[in-house]
């Protein structure tokens, strides 16, 4: 299926008014409504996988009346019906290596599309509005998360990693020291850049350049206020900057 298809719902979201809701009871999935009954038959379905990787990749965030598109869920619309899709993928897709830890703490490394990290995102002036975040933001976030998948502690994700690592098996610890020096020095260097973050930015930088989590989700699972998570962003991305010395640091201030 090409992604025109697999985002066909999406360009009927994209209306005043629209959001995604759950379906009646007994059906898997979500469909998109322009109003509170859903006993009509929706515009759309989109499939329980379909929604949750529009959520995780900022194609979409809860709203006042449910699921709604976001700028970044039309920019994307945008770029598929400005080109085939073969032909947009080659011209703008960042395609690289992205390491990758499996449950059994291998570091294995795949093919992946680098341009649809968050933080690739705010990078990027969209909509004729600025860029969110500075590119020497963005490249403190990305080095924060190379350093995290070369600790192998890749899974799972918290802010606290003061629990060892389980063993292949998973049934019991692994011998601290059996973790190589490298990946142990990574662990050390990732706990010291989120320190410097400070509490707070420390668990947004966790879910947003670590989890890869939306800003929405990221908000609410901080007990955050809506919109709030940007300027937050900022601040522990400028920190980080600093911290790796990408940045010089302000004058401190002086009250006499």
């Amino acid at each position: 299926m090409t992604a025109r298809a697999e985002l066909s719902w999406l360009v009927r979201l994209d209306k005043p008014g629209r959001f995604l809701a759950p379906l009646p009871a007994g059906r898997a999935g979500h469909g998109v409504y322009d109003g509170p009954d859903r006993r009509r038959r929706p515009f759309a379905i989109a499939s329980p996988r379909q929604v949750a990787d529009a959520l995780s990749s900022g194609l979409v965030e809860p709203g006042a009346a449910g699921i709604v598109i976001t700028e970044a869920g039309r920019a994307r619309l945008r770029r598929e019906r400005a080109a085939p899709e073969r032909e947009f993928s080659e011209q703008h897709d960042e395609i690289g290596v992205k390491p990758v830890i499996d449950p059994d703490g291998v570091i294995r490394e795949l093919a992946a599309n680098l341009s649809q990290s968050p933080l690739a995102r705010y990078a990027k002036p969209a909509a004729g509005r600025p860029a969110l975040i500075e590119p020497v933001h963005a490249a403190a976030g990305e080095k924060l998360r190379a350093d995290y998948d070369a600790s192998a502690l890749r899974s799972p994700v918290t802010s606290d990693w003061t629990r060892p690592p389980m063993g292949r098996t998973g049934r019991g610890p692994r011998d601290p020291a059996a973790v190589p020096d490298r990946m142990a020095d990574a662990r050390t260097r990732v706990m010291d850049a989120l320190a410097a973050a400070g509490p707070g930015l420390d668990r947004l930088l966790v879910n947003v350049c670590l989890r890869e989590t939306g800003m929405g989700a990221a908000e609410r699972e901080l007990g955050w206020p809506e919109r709030s998570g940007m300027h937050a962003l900022r601040l522990a991305l400028e920190r980080l900057a600093i911290h790796y010395r990408m940045k010089t640091p302000g004058r401190v201030a002086d009250p006499f």
